[in-house]
């Protein structure tokens, strides 16, 4: 009873509260009321305005959710606003005339008031939001909030998060006021940008507002950019973070959001249009909220984009969201200008350029930061008096030049906590003003930010101690070149300092850099321009100072020492068979088991290998080897781990061309080969580095010989496990089929187009071929790809409809879409494509009508300029020469090229003519290159290259095997001539004194289209089906003698297999080989090769017995008893048994089974002219024909493991079945199963539960993850065969078939 009477009185009290605080809230809005009144002229207006809204607010949030601590924010405010309200009532009631009211004095008595009493609301509504952003956060199901976590984004780039300060008190008023009125006001245009040069104090001017925005409840999101952090300077994470943002903010948002990354979780992979549409865009409209978001410091984010790619979006977007606003800030740096200008954007933008404050305000500003910040010093080391002078005052805002840096790093220089406060200001004054330029940045002769940082450095380094100066440069040198912020603990740990030495170090420049008392917390430069300053020894003139790319090497050696020290297996505790994004607690697990200065060392020890500055010692050569001998797939797990995948191939590709010729070279190429083979799975589960990355080693690798005691496969390789690596250094697979490919011109990137149910452009990663972006293309079927000069932009040239389809890569966004047909309404065959040199332009070269034509077509208005025509028959190339078009055409026996401009009052001209050999054919495979006028074209069996300028061959070559030259492509420079053959293969010439020589011979893992080489001639891609392969011709990374094999070994022929029921024994023999082996299943040893003497069509094993079908006869074979047979061959004079066929079918054989207990063999033939199939049942040992049926589905014949069935299998669902029945001895038929379902696990599915995903993975009964298939291990399911715990996959292109033995 006590407690609720208790708990009645508070509720009394503070309703009591409440209504006092509401009615002086209605007595000081008149009061404002008043004021606003006599006010009208800025920046007074604004003020009042500002604090009139905000007790508006005030008044409306009588209802928000309360809080445990409502009662004592309520206290307070009313103490705060009872003083104000007394000092507002007197100045109202001495307003008696407008005369009056505008008397300078009164003016500013009336601001400071109004300034006061918008601190104490802000105050006060910080404060409540505070709870109520936390009551909203217990608001969140578990289920949301872990789909709101596993999302990606940028840890830190809230407004909240790090050490941002905001304004001092009384500074930067006007500006303040003005984003406030913006904020507050709906028809202000939706967009602010902040522009500003550095050090004006953009940022912390946005955290001023962001802070404010946040009191008033109207702030959505933030992002806060940095050039320090990899997360917070990555276009790509900014969309998800404010989505995440946004999603924690507004229950109706989230419910929106929430079920959209459940339903696609790469969305946040997406290129950014998408992102901005699916993750911000659409959910904003359905939920109708009205938000303000902030992105600060936009330039320091990497963006390779003429105009800012987030700006270009935002532009698209912004209208589509009209309640909602973006306050940005950024330097004026070219293509923020760009972005600003682009007129969706420049219409609905305000502006407001920071560094053209009249310098006055902003001097102001800065005399009373450093009043403020001498006072706050005076208060807490006392006894400083009447310090510092206004003289002092004087030379300080002057030397500061309006930026706030300087004086912010003045005030920390001074209040070094080991030295006098005044003899600081002393020193720093006795400096002369200017040492030295900063670059082209001053505001004012003679004032630049170096005149304050040599100063400082003199007071840190003190006397001259070369021991000393060193260890101080060791430290500011890790600060500065290292590829993230350090912490003071990391820079102890990987330099093998104290942390109390690093910490007591970098205290010394304290006023340079961004220092916090926890040693564990990352250090960072004050402003930008201090690491650009010290590393640069034309500003930082005196040699102590200066940090010197040299650094870098103590930096490698202190990553190497660490990961060769702490690396260890399954460091993270893993469980086994489980992909990475499976592990719940990965982020826990990842901060308790990794440190700081190992996920540094794991991630950027090759940064600091630059080859120029970090010389080859033993010591570092010896550390390397030992980390790859030792810790190589223990390093592989954490990058694993931090998603960071990627970075070992740029760590092994730059190690590589470091070492040059050095013995540990080999290592290195093999280590590389091993992540370039195994990335996907490397990249998506740490555990599977020993499930399947190390059990798929091949045999001789050096990797595999290193560590394979470290293997843990889950899956044994029977059969078919390669001796050494695939000459393609990367491969991967498509479910759709590829039409065709490109090359990026800077090298990064390969885009392909696919064509299933819809057509898909993806953009992958040229060194690892993984997915970077998908984009969903309007039309079916591409023709051709290019990518524009600067890599921005990629047209493709669809086929259905015929249209010119043009992306924004970076945003994902569509440029334009040309639709060609309303041009030409004759017949086109289109050859090739290039851009203008601007990269605005874009012109192709196609046959209309049968004659060369060019078409030039604006990109950017989607608009067809003009088109031109000359006679010949058109060769393939086109291409841009300076700033005109070049093409070339035949005519009788020449080549002419033709030059044409971009601009339409350009008519072609002849630029050369140049003769050709009589017996070149273009209806035959043929490439010309055009900046060389060299021909390569084919005759028969021969590949020729015709040097036209010199009217001589420059190779002529025919290889003898039958190996026809369906492609060809030039390396860009002409160094290097690549030809894909019929037969799966490459051949790769180089150019020599004497003309091309053969470099290397390839094997292709799949049917491919023309070879592309890459812009830089150091790598190629081949394209077909559903495979993408990439090969390089020169590199650092090396090939072994192997590779270059005398001929190829692909075949198109199908593998045959059978299996004995007991799973004992396989045989295997490619179609139509006359050799087979029999194979232990249990050993993986061959136990017999058999020369048949004739093509084998089909084979079967029980017991000892082997059961060979060849042309027109059975032929059984005896294996020999045991295991230790001194010579496994036997040849057809060996056979225990031969017999023919009564009635061998009259047409020729498709496939052919033997069933399980060898009695019977099932055939089926097919008529290509009546297009009809039989199914033939045949007696083992009398060669008779027992049945003959109709095969509807003309598929391939399979018995039960019972021999009771038959079955004709085509695909999942085309497939007959037939009941044996005998009659009598002598009467035997085939009765139809109609509507019989197919037996379980029958051929391609598992009976007893495993399976193989679209991802690739093998699956258990249970799900378990047994093993990763690489892509040279992919077939379809029809060339899969299971049996038991046994898979067997038979894909053609295989060089062996590979038999697998899963898990239990």
């Amino acid at each position: 009873m006590l407690v609720e009477e208790l708990r009645q009185a508070i509720v009394i009290y503070q309703v009591s509260q409440q209504q006092s605080i509401y009615t002086q809230v209605i007595q000081l809005t008149a009061s404002f009321d008043i004021l606003l009144k006599l006010h009208q002229t800025s920046p007074v207006k604004n003020k009042i305005e500002s604090v009139r809204a905000r007790l508006d607010r005030l008044w409306a949030e009588e209802d928000v959710a309360r809080d445990p601590d409502e009662f004592k924010r309520r206290e307070s405010l009313y103490e705060a606003l009872e003083r104000i309200k007394d000092k507002l009532q007197l100045l109202s009631e001495c307003s008696g005339t407008t005369e009056h009211a505008e008397k300078e004095g009164d003016t500013i008595v009336v601001c400071d008031l109004a300034d006061d009493l918008r601190d104490v609301i802000i105050e006060y509504q910080f404060s409540q939001q505070k709870a109520v952003y936390k009551q909203n956060c217990t608001l969140i199901d578990a289920a949301e909030l872990s789909v709101l976590n596993s999302c990606r984004r940028a840890e830190g780039a809230e407004y909240r998060h790090g050490d941002r300060g905001g304004c001092l008190k009384g500074t930067r008023g006007a500006i303040l006021d003005e984003i406030e009125v913006w904020a507050r006001v709906f028809d202000k245009p939706p967009v602010y940008w902040l522009n500003g040069l550095a050090g004006t104090g953009k940022s912390t001017i946005a955290q001023t507002i962001a802070e404010r925005i946040f009191a008033n409840g109207q702030l959505g999101a933030s992002f806060f950019c940095s050039r320090d952090f990899l997360d917070q300077r990555s276009l790509k994470l900014i969309f998800p973070t404010i989505a995440v943002q946004l999603a924690r903010n507004y229950a109706e948002f989230r419910s929106i959001f929430v079920p959209l990354v459940q339903s696609d979780p790469e969305i946040t992979h997406e290129s950014l249009y998408n992102q901005m549409d699916k993750l911000i865009v659409r959910p904003l409209k359905e939920s109708d909220i009205s938000t303000i978001i902030i992105i600060d410091a936009l330039d320091e984010c990497k963006d390779e984009e003429p105009a800012s790619a987030i700006l270009s979006i935002l532009g698209q977007f912004v209208s589509k969201i009209p309640k909602v606003k973006f306050f940005v800030t950024a330097r004026p740096e070219p293509r923020i200008r760009a972005g600003f200008r682009l007129p969706l954007l420049a219409e609905v933008t305000d502006v407001f350029v920071l560094h053209d404050v009249e310098p006055s305000l902003v001097s102001n500003d800065i005399r009373l930061f450093f009043k403020q910040g001498f006072l706050e010093l005076a208060h807490r080391r006392q006894e400083l008096g009447d310090w510092p002078t206004e003289e002092q005052l004087d030379v300080l805002c002057e030397r500061a030049g309006g930026l706030f840096v300087y004086a912010a790093a003045t005030i920390k220089f001074i209040n070094h906590r080991n030295n006098d406060p005044k003899e600081q200001l002393d020193r720093l004054l006795r400096s002369p003003e200017s040492s030295a330029r900063e670059g082209k940045a001053k505001f004012k002769e003679n004032i630049t930010l170096d005149s304050l940082y040599m100063p400082i450095l003199q007071e840190a380094f003190g006397d001259d101690d070369p021991e000393d100066d060193h260890e101080i440069r060791s430290v500011l040198g890790a600060v500065v070149l290292a590829a993230n912020p350090l912490s003071p603990s990391t820079i102890a740990t990987l330099l093998g300092f104290s942390a109390k030495d690093v910490f007591l170090r970098l205290s010394s420049v304290h006023s340079l850099l961004i220092l916090q008392d926890d040693i564990n917390q990352p250090v960072r430069s004050f402003h930008k321009s201090f690491p650009d300053f010290i590393i640069d020894e034309n500003r930082c003139i005196d040699k102590r100072f200066h940090v010197s790319p040299n650094h870098h090497r103590e930096l490698l050696a202190g990553c190497l020492k660490l990961m060769n020290k702490t690396l260890e297996k399954n460091v993270c505790n893993l469980p086994d068979a489980i992909v990475n994004c499976e592990v719940k607690d990965l982020h826990e697990r990842t901060e308790r088991h990794l440190n700081s200065a190992l996920r540094y060392a794991c991630k950027s020890w090759h940064k600091h290998l630059i080859d120029e500055w970090t010389i080859r010692t033993p010591v570092i050569t010896s550390a390397l080897r030992w980390f790859l001998e030792k810790k190589f797939l223990f390093w592989l797990e954490v990058l694993s781990i931090l998603g960071a995948a990627r970075e070992a191939v740029d760590a092994l590709d730059v190690a590589a061309k470091w070492l040059e010729a050095s013995p540990t070279l080999d290592l290195v190429n093999d280590c590389f080969r091993f992540v370039m083979g195994f990335f996907e799975v490397i990249s998506t589960s740490s555990p599977h580095i020993y499930h399947s990355a190390l059990p798929l080693c091949p045999r001789k690798s050096i990797v595999r010989s290193l560590y394979e005691l470290h293997a843990r496969p889950l899956a044994r390789i029977v059969h078919g496990l390669p001796d050494s690596w695939e000459s393609n250094i990367a491969a991967t697979t498509s479910p759709y089929l590829i039409d065709t490919a490109a090359w990026s011109p800077c090298n990064r990137f390969i885009a392909i187009s696919q064509s299933g149910l819809e057509t898909m452009i993806e953009i992958l990663d040229a060194a690892t071929l993984k997915r970077v972006t998908t984009l969903d293309s309007p039309a079916f079927r591409t023709a051709w790809l290019v990518f524009s000069p600067n890599t921005h932009l990629l047209t493709q040239r669809s086929l259905h409809p015929s249209k010119c389809i043009t992306w924004d890569l970076q945003t994902g966004s569509l440029v334009s879409v040309i639709a060609v047909e309303e041009f030409f309404k004759h017949s086109m065959r289109y050859l090739s494509a290039t851009y203008s040199t601007c990269g605005t332009m874009f012109a192709t070269f196609c046959r209309v009508d049968s004659t060369p034509t060019i078409s030039v077509y604006n990109i950017l208005f989607g608009t067809h300029t003009h088109s031109r025509s000359v006679n010949g028959r058109p060769l393939d190339e086109i291409w841009t020469h300076g700033e005109c078009l070049r093409f070339a055409t035949m005519e009788s026996e020449s080549i002419t090229t033709w030059e044409v401009g971009f601009d339409s009052a350009y008519t072609p001209r002849r630029v050369e003519s140049l003769p050709i050999p009589d017996d070149f054919d273009p209806s035959r495979a043929y490439r010309f290159h055009p900046t060389s006028s060299r021909l390569a074209f084919t005759i028969e069996e021969s590949v020729l290259v015709w040097d036209a300028h010199d009217s001589k061959f420059l190779l002529e070559y025919m290889d003898g095997k039958d190996c026809t030259v369906t492609s060809m492509s030039f390396s860009p420079d002409g160094r290097f001539f690549v030809c894909g053959t019929e037969d799966l293969g490459f051949y790769l010439w180089k150019e020599s004194p004497t003309g091309y020589t053969l470099h290397r011979k390839f094997i292709s893992n799949t049917r491919v289209f023309r070879p592309l080489v890459s812009p830089n001639g150091e790598s190629f891609i081949a394209v077909g089906d559903k495979a993408i392969n990439l090969w390089r011709m020169i590199d650092s990374i090396t090939f072994p003698s192997d590779f270059s094999t005398p001929t190829f070994q692909r075949s198109k022929k199908a593998f045959i297999l059978g299996l004995s029921l007991d799973k004992a024994l396989a045989v295997l023999v490619r179609m139509e080989d006359e050799t087979i082996m029999v194979l232990d299943l249990e050993s993986g040893i061959p136990r017999l090769a058999i020369d048949t003497d004739m093509k084998v069509y089909g084979v079967g094993v029980a017991g000892s017995a082997v059961v060979v079908v060849g042309e027109g006869k059975i032929v059984t074979w005896n294996l020999p008893a045991g295991n230790n047979v001194i010579n496994p061959r036997a040849n057809i004079n060996d056979s225990v048994r031969t017999t023919t066929f009564n009635h061998p079918p009259f047409l020729p054989w498709r496939t052919t089974s033997v069933s399980p207990d060898l009695h019977r063999i099932a055939m089926v033939d097919w008529s290509e002219v009546g297009g009809f199939n039989r199914l033939h049942l045949y007696d083992v040992l009398t060669g008779q024909c027992l049945a003959s049926v109709c095969d509807g589905s003309g598929g391939s014949p399979l018995f039960t493991l019972d021999g009771g069935e038959v079955w004709s299998v085509s695909d999942e669902y085309n497939n007959d079945g037939w009941k044996i029945i005998e009659d009598s001895e002598s009467d035997t038929r085939l009765e139809h199963l109609l509507g019989a379902q197919q037996p379980c696990g029958f051929p391609w599915e598992s009976s007893r539960g495993y399976e193989v995903t679209n991802s690739w993975w093998v699956l258990s009964p249970s799900k378990k993850r047994l093993l990763w298939l690489p892509p040279s291990w992919r077939s379809g399911f029809q060339d899969r065969v299971w049996s038991g715990r046994f898979l067997a996959l038979l894909d053609r292109e295989l060089p062996e078939p590979v038999i697998l033995e899963l898990e239990e």
